[in-house]
């Protein structure tokens, strides 16, 4: 086990036009790169001498070469030659930006960053607890760049996921360099959700049989129908916190013991289903009409069924 003051060791693989973002993910006091990569010669530079590491252009040698944690911080699908050898390798892979069908090649994979990780993630989910029926809601992410917008549109898509449950039919109401904007029908109400660049916040609203809640990166307020207040609290700022904390948390799955197999499949399939809703809500910005999430994961050969949330 590491000491306190002792950062964790990861490698990392990212593309090129995420460098930047890497290095001031990477330079967090709690993590140690000691091998990086990418296929773009002067991020590989980049994020070696930022770093003093070893660097690697292929991502099937930095895999062998990982001890335990591996971040990969890219939206491509990966080729038949890298999944092997990533599923071959007992490391832990935290994924940065992500498709479905990334996901899919991988099933050790965890996402980063991680909705349930989030301040306001955990206040959204908490109220959820004692809210009652749900009629509208709305949820609005935004991100520093346009690099990061594959994790707002997945920050924004666990949330709705969370609160109205499955959704299938998406309808993307725009979308242009920057932002992307939906609604979303979901089987406990209707929701809209909106993704843009400015500053890294997030922001939740529910209206329904409990009233109106909001949560915001930095507070929290819910009221009930009778106007009466149930709770307004201030939410500390996270930061990088999210994609941090699922890099820490990481683990070889082989050095896992005594965990049951059940509560990771039913969070991968959590996972799964995110991707699925993300990468709908961009095809319909891309087709101008409705999409459907079970027409997308069954175009990967995924039955929407066994995706479902115990009840």
């Amino acid at each position: 086990m590491p000491l306190p003051f002792e950062g964790r060791e990861v490698s990392a693989w990212v593309t090129g036009a995420r460098a930047e973002r890497a290095v001031r993910v990477l330079s967090d006091p709690r993590l140690r790169p000691t091998r990086v990569g990418s296929d773009d010669p002067r991020a590989r530079r980049m994020l070696a001498e930022s770093f003093q590491a070893e660097p690697f252009d292929d991502l099937r040698q930095l895999a062998v070469s990982t001890p335990q944690v591996l971040w990969i911080d890219r939206a491509e699908p990966l080729g038949e030659r890298d999944r092997e050898a990533l599923t071959a390798e007992d490391i832990a892979i935290v994924a940065g930006a992500c498709t479905l069908q990334f996901l899919l090649t991988l099933p050790q994979c965890e996402t980063a960053p991680s909705f349930r990780r989030m301040r306001v993630g955990q206040a959204l989910l908490g109220i959820m607890e004692a809210f009652g029926r749900v009629e509208v809601f709305q949820t609005t992410v935004a991100v520093a760049d346009e690099s990061r917008l594959a994790e707002g549109l997945r920050v924004a898509a666990a949330s709705a996921l969370a609160v109205l449950g499955p959704i299938d039919q998406v309808t993307a109401l725009g979308a242009r360099a920057g932002t992307l904007t939906a609604s979303l029908i979901g089987a406990r109400g209707f929701g809209t959700l909106a993704v843009g660049c400015g500053v890294d916040a997030a922001s939740f609203a529910i209206v329904g049989d409990g009233g109106l809640a909001t949560i915001a990166s930095g507070l929290v307020a819910w009221r009930r129908c009778d106007g009466t207040w149930v709770e307004e609290t201030q939410l500390e700022s996270d930061g990088e916190e999210p994609t941090i904390q699922t890099i820490l948390e990481a683990e070889r799955p082989g050095s896992l013991s005594g965990f049951a197999t059940a509560p990771d499949e039913t969070y991968r399939h959590m996972r799964l289903r995110i991707a699925a809703l993300a990468d709908t809500v961009r095809l319909s910005a891309r087709t101008g009409h409705s999409e459907s999430v079970e027409a997308m994961l069954r175009s990967f050969g995924v039955d929407p069924v066994d995706l479902l949330p115990p009840e």
